[in-house]
């Protein structure tokens, strides 16, 4: 569908469109050791279903970008443009999963997970076993960072707590460990601490939405990039249920282990407002022509209060060597990595949102989720047809003709029941505009063939005065509008 004569050709933009978004099974982690494979829902846990996908590590082999994040692996992309999943065995890490090469194969560990190997990116994994620490105990890591050094010594670091005399009882920290080269269970040096929560210092590490707790925090979810001798140690703080979620910075120029320093740039990412709430727990992997990348989760905690999406932005190293994100986290289409020659000056062809704030009219309005839910910029509320709208639609009007290129929809799951057999389904569409008082078509989208819970789509540029979305309804679920954003530009 990709057209060259669109100003959104070779875009992405924010939550990405990744497909086969995995069923969101938070309740239930607590009851395996390792990597988790129940597919049937306790009875203990009596919530809604809901889909989620988080917590991203990105590693790059032999020209492919391969995205694992917690609840389900993998996700493959030659190009940032197109994501392909790719199911391993086992499936799914629970939660933060990471993974690095050793020798000519491949380490994977996970939340509170032993370390598996495997011969290639996707796997299949096998276990090597729990952990082992210098007291010959074993142990798994919470929200570990796995990491090889240029000398090939391998380090770990995890998530942990520890007694406080503040009301919360406990404080967090990073906390970190050399493994053992030829046995990678194995705990040579450690547990060290990393980095301590200092919420007194750090505002972006107090707990609630306007940081207003300074007694506690959250400190998780670390990943070790190393630039030009320089450790960086991004870590994301304080609550991944909300909009304050964030990724910040400890830099090093001593080891993996020792001498971080809380640099002055923080937080790395974040974003309060839209449909980008919380920019926190990822990693920053090197793109092409040196370009740098940050992933993160955000936060879309309407069914459950873990369930999110994820997120991409470019980043670059200041005249300090310090991380930063040149264009902040953004909400609107940006070239996909190595497209733009000087990225960090300059990486959005100026599209905005057309869309946003405006009311529209619809074919019909259940009760609760009116049509301007859809264009409300909240990830929290959708427009909803009626049960009898057969051909439900939805119109914007512009203040002015305006060219458009590109076209974001957020699709809320009404029903969905995975032991009932009410799945996930690829939802059809057409896109149509009106200018010189006559509707055409933007986008013929009604028999697509991938399921995507978030889509994004580019088109040839077309001058319109509105524009106007007639849904497919799909043969099972239920369905609502999270967002429908159209971009484009006054020309």
């Amino acid at each position: 569908m990709k057209q060259i004569n669109s100003a959104a050709a070779h875009t992405f933009v924010n939550p990405l469109p990744m497909p086969c978004i995995p069923r969101g099974k938070d309740e239930w982690y607590p009851h395996e050791h390792g990597m988790f494979s129940h597919e049937n829902k306790p009875a203990s846990v009596t919530g809604a279903d809901y889909r989620s996908i988080s917590d991203p590590t990105v590693f790059y082999h032999e020209g492919k970008w391969y995205l694992y994040p917690s609840y389900g692996m993998a996700w493959v992309s030659e190009d940032f443009e197109h994501w392909q999943h790719v199911r391993t065995e086992p499936y799914c890490p629970k939660y933060s999963p990471c993974i690095i090469s050793w020798g000519e194969r491949f380490l994977l560990t996970a939340w509170c997970c032993p370390l598996y190997v495997a011969d290639t990116p996707l796997g299949p994994f096998t276990e090597l076993g729990d952990f082992i620490g210098l007291d010959g105990q074993p142990f798994t890591p919470c929200d570990p960072c796995l990491f090889c050094d240029d000398d090939g010594r391998i380090y770990m670091l995890a998530f942990a707590m520890e007694p406080t005399d503040t009301k919360k009882g406990s404080a967090c920290k990073i906390i970190g460990y050399e493994l053992d080269r030829e046995k990678p269970t194995h705990v040579v040096r450690g547990p060290v601490d990393v980095i301590r929560m200092n919420p007194e210092k750090n505002p972006w590490e107090r707990q609630g939405l306007y940081n207003q707790d300074p007694t506690f925090g959250w400190v998780e979810g670390p990943h070790l990039l190393k630039v030009n001798g320089r450790y960086y140690l991004i870590y994301a703080a304080p609550d991944t249920c909300n909009a304050a979620y964030v990724n910040a910075v400890y830099y090093s120029d001593t080891s993996p282990l020792d001498g971080f320093i809380c640099q002055q740039k923080n937080p790395l990412t974040a974003h309060r407002t839209g449909i980008i709430t919380g920019a926190g727990h990822g990693c920053v992997e090197r793109g092409p022509g040196e370009t740098l990348w940050a992933f993160y989760t955000i936060a879309t905690a309407c069914t459950h209060r873990y369930e999110r999406r994820i997120g991409m932005d470019l980043v670059a190293i200041d005249e300090n060597g310090e991380l930063y994100c040149p264009h902040g986290v953004t909400d609107t289409p940006q070239y996909i990595p190595g497209y733009r020659e000087n990225a960090t000056r300059e990486n959005s062809p100026g599209l905005l949102s057309l869309t946003g704030g405006i009311r529209p009219t619809a074919s019909s309005e259940k009760d609760g989720h009116l049509s301007i839910y859809a264009t409300d910029e909240s990830n929290l509320s959708w427009w909803q047809p009626t049960e009898g709208d057969k051909a439900p639609w939805l119109e914007c009007t512009f203040s002015n003709v305006f060219t458009v290129s590109a076209v974001r929809l957020f699709w809320k799951e009404i029903g969905l029941d995975y032991q009932a057999g009410v799945l996930p389904e690829p939802i059809g569409y057409l896109l149509e505009g009106f200018a010189n008082g006559a509707w055409f078509t933007l986008l013929d989208n009604r028999h697509p063939t991938e399921e995507k819970n978030i889509d994004y789509q580019t088109f040839a540029d077309a001058s319109c005065e509105r524009v106007r979305i007639t849904v497919n309804r799909p043969k099972k679920i239920g369905f609502g509008l999270v967002d429908f954003t159209v971009f484009g530009k006054y020309e």
